[in-house]
This record gives structure tokens, C-alpha cells and sequence, in this order.
């Protein structure tokens, strides 16, 4: 089975070009076209394109398991039947690396390698791929599958053979899972950690706890700060690795740093960079913070070999060929994620966008003392309406629209909800409890 793997190259402006290369070394030639004349045409980021790769990658193995070659098929005029696309739609689903983990899991001991080409059809017992996932996989492949069915007749193209591609198009979408949404949380962002956990887990990250389970100090100074930005407001991990010393302000009345979009940046070594995926905004730190990222600049982040090449703040201080250069996604996700993670069971649920919908929620929480405060008539307070609220949330988020905070807002609302049924609840059971013993009473 012929085996691809996504590539990174960077280009001398610095632009990121992502590739999908075999086993030979060679660049697949349709997926390269697509992206040189479709996806990089239109702007499209290079995580975007990235993905989009991955999605299709998967879809040839599907198409080796089969022993097909639709682009072969399409030159002869034939188009995927419905039969085709269900079959398809199934293979997009499964869940690959769970399905390999549990693999292993059968077999501890064996050196076995697992072949997608030899995944099972999808069956109940076949771990699956979240709605959103299956849904932008599919839909990467149906453009994929589009601009090479247009390619493959372009010399013998007419208004019918046009139709019966769109008509492959429109058939392809339409089997797509239903009620795909970005204002849909998932079970993991929507989950609800108990009250006080998130500080526990910021006191384990303190760089001075022996539960700390990083050994170097520079390590652990590191990695308290970058989850102390991460919990005070709210910013996603690609915008906290895409933090420039350049765009922070540590002294006088205005301390803050900027959230900036760094896409393709020449000074980035980094292939895969993390950067931001919301407006630039400049957001205040406390005088506090600033102190801590002061100390980090100047008695860390200095004294590291290499780390003046570029202006990211956070760099690696391990030894190594990497140390001195910005700190990757991949080390802050695969590594210092997990290990603090491991420090305790408790901390399982917590991953890095938690830190941002546990923000959105100090911050209603916020509002709602606000307010309670100026109903009270307590100088110094004014009311913050709805309206208002919602641009100041848009600013910090770094949001286009507000009505993107309704997503991270809806936890809040939930739990407020719920406050007021179970305090509903209580007063019914107390009324009841004197009903009942009025009764017995008499």
C-alpha cells in the first residue's frame, strides 16, 4: 500500500506550503494541484490546508482498499453511484488512531503494525469520529473529488457531463452528518469542572510547588506563566505561542501584550507555526504579571542559547538542537499538557481551551456582581447591559462577531439555569415537607 504523509515546506518569504509526499518521496501530483490552484489561491491558512490533506489522505486508503482509482473512473465518465458515496461517507467516520490503540491494547506484546488498508467496515463496535469531524472530512474530500472530476474530462467537458459532476457534488454534501455547527459544544468543551479546580491546577503549576513535575526551573517558570496567561485571559495556545517580545508592554500605566496574527513569518523556524485564529487586540495585564513575565525575559528566556534569532516569548531551554528556538505546539500539547495533567486524576478533564470557556465564565460571573452591586446603588458601579457585555467579550476574545461569545457564554447561562430550577425545586419540597406535616397535624 502506497503510504503519504503531509509536508511543511517553507518558502524564502515564509509562507507555509503543505504537500502531501509517498512513500517514493514525491509529491502527489492532483493533491499538489489543488492546492496551488484552489485551496492557496483563496488564502486558505495552512492548518486549513493541512487538514484538508489529512482528510483526503485518509480517503485514498479507502480508495486502495477498494482497489479504485476514481480519477481513472472519471475519465471514462463514470461518477461516484449512492452506493459509492455511503461507502465513503462509512470509511470517513471511523476513528483511526482509536481503533489502532485498541488494537494494541488486544495485543500487548506483539510488534503488530496496523494497516489502515485492513480497517473493518463501520460497524457499532467501530470507534467513530466526532459529527464535526465527519463532517469536514467529508467535505474536503467532495472538493477534492470535484476538482479532479472536472480535471479528468476538461477535454471532452460539456454542459451535461458538467451537470452529472454537480449533481456527484450536491449528493456528496447532502449525506454529510446533520447539525454540524460552530456554536455547538462538544462534550468535552461543554463539560463543567468542579468549583475551585482550575486554581488547584494553577498552584501544581506554580513554578516554586514540589508537585510541579517539571525538573528545571526554567522549565517550570516557563510553563506556570504560559498557563497563567492562558487562565487570566483567555487566549487560545496558538496565541500564546505566536506572543512576540516586540508586542509587549512590561512598564508604565499601560502594561499589556498584543495578540498579533504572525501567519508565515520568516523569523518563525517553527514549520507547523501556532498562531492566532481571532482579530489582533491588545490585551492589560496586571502589574503582577507583568513582573513575572519580566523575571521570565530577563533571568530565563536571555541566558538561553539562540533565543535572541527570533522575537517569540516563549522558547525551548532543554538542551539540544532545538534549544533557544520558539517553543512548539506539538511540545506544549504532547508534553506539558500531559504531565500536568498526570500530576493528578483530577485534572484529566482539563485541556487548553477549557482555560478560555472557564474565562467566558469568571467573566459573566463578573458582570453579574457588577450589577448586583450598582442595583444596589454601591458607588462606583454602573450597570453593563447585554449589549455591552457582549462587545467587551468580543474585544478580549479577539471575535469578529458577538455573536461568537454566545458559544463560550452558554455554560454561564446553563448553570445559572439550573441554580434557579434546583432553588425552584427545594422551596416546592419545603412547602410540601409543611403540607405534609400540617396534615398529620390534624
Amino acid at each position: 500500500m502506497s503510504e503519504y504523509s503531509v509536508q511543511i515546506l517553507i518558502f524564502d518569504n515564509g509562507e507555509r506550503y503543505p504537500i502531501l509526499i509517498g512513500s517514493d518521496e514525491m509529491p502527489h501530483f492532483y493533491t499538489t494541484l489543488w492546492v496551488t490552484t484552489k485551496l492557496r489561491s483563496k488564502g486558505k491558512a495552512e492548518q486549513t490546508i493541512s487538514n484538508k490533506l489529512n482528510h483526503v489522505k485518509w480517503f485514498f486508503s479507502w480508495q486502495e482498499k477498494e482497489q479504485r482509482d476514481l480519477y481513472k473512473e472519471f475519465q471514462r465518465e463514470e461518477f461516484l453511484s449512492e452506493e459509492d458515496i455511503e461507502n465513503i461517507k462509512s470509511y470517513l467516520a471511523i476513528d483511526i488512531q482509536q481503533l489502532n490503540d485498541n488494537s494494541k491494547k488486544r495485543n500487548t506484546g506483539r510488534n503488530k503494525v496496523i494497516s489502515i488498508a485492513d480497517t473493518p467496515k463501520l460497524i457499532d463496535a467501530t470507534p467513530s469520529v466526532g459529527r464535526n469531524h465527519h463532517y469536514n472530512r467529508m467535505t474536503s474530500v467532495i472538493e477534492y473529488l470535484t476538482f479532479i472530476a472536472k480535471l479528468a474530462i476538461k477535454q471532452i467537458a460539456n454542459s451535461k457531463l458538467n451537470k452529472r459532476i454537480e449533481k456527484m457534488e450536491k449528493e456528496f454534501k447532502a449525506a454529510r452528518p446533520k447539525g454540524k455547527g460552530r456554536n455547538v459544544l462538544d462534550d468535552t468543551n461543554s463539560k463543567t469542572l468542579p468549583d475551585g479546580l482550575v486554581k488547584e491546577f494553577m498552584e501544581v503549576a506554580h513554578y516554586n510547588n514540589p508537585q510541579n513535575p517539571f525538573q528545571k526551573k526554567d522549565g517550570r517558570f516557563r510553563n506556570y506563566l504560559m498557563f497563567l496567561l492562558m487562565e487570566r485571559h483567555g487566549i487560545r495556545s496558538g496565541e500564546l505561542l505566536s506572543i512576540k517580545l516586540t508586542n509587549i508592554t512590561l512598564h508604565g500605566s499601560k502594561k499589556s501584550f498584543w495578540v498579533k496574527r504572525t501567519h508565515d513569518d520568516i523569523h518563525d523556524p517553527r514549520k507547523k507555526q501556532r498562531v492566532a485564529k481571532t482579530r489582533e487586540r491588545m490585551l492589560r495585564i496586571s502589574d503582577k504579571t507583568a513582573e513575572i513575565l519580566d523575571e521570565y525575559i530577563r533571568d530565563y528566556r536571555a541566558k538561553t542559547p539562540n533565543s535572541k534569532k527570533h522575537p517569540y516569548l516563549f522558547v525551548v531551554h532543554r538542551k539540544g538542537a532545538t534549544q533557544g528556538q520558539p517553543l512548539s505546539g506539538s511540545t506544549f500539547d504532547n508534553t506539558i499538557v500531559p504531565a500536568m495533567k498526570a500530576v493528578d486524576e483530577k485534572f484529566a478533564d482539563i485541556h487548553p481551551h477549557y482555560f478560555r470557556h472557564n474565562w467566558n465564565e469568571a467573566y459573566s460571573e463578573k458582570v453579574d456582581v457588577n450589577n448586583e452591586l450598582a442595583a444596589t446603588g454601591v458607588e462606583g458601579y454602573t450597570h453593563i447591559d447585554s449589549g455591552k457585555e457582549a462587545k467587551m467579550r468580543k474585544h478580549q476574545m479577539g471575535h469578529s462577531s458577538e455573536k461568537s461569545g454566545n458559544i463560550y457564554n452558554q455554560r454561564h447561562v446553563t448553570k445559572k439555569a439550573n441554580e434557579l430550577s434546583l432553588m425552584e425545586q427545594e422551596e416546592l419540597d419545603k412547602k410540601a415537607a409543611e403540607v405534609r406535616h400540617g396534615d398529620n397535624n390534624e
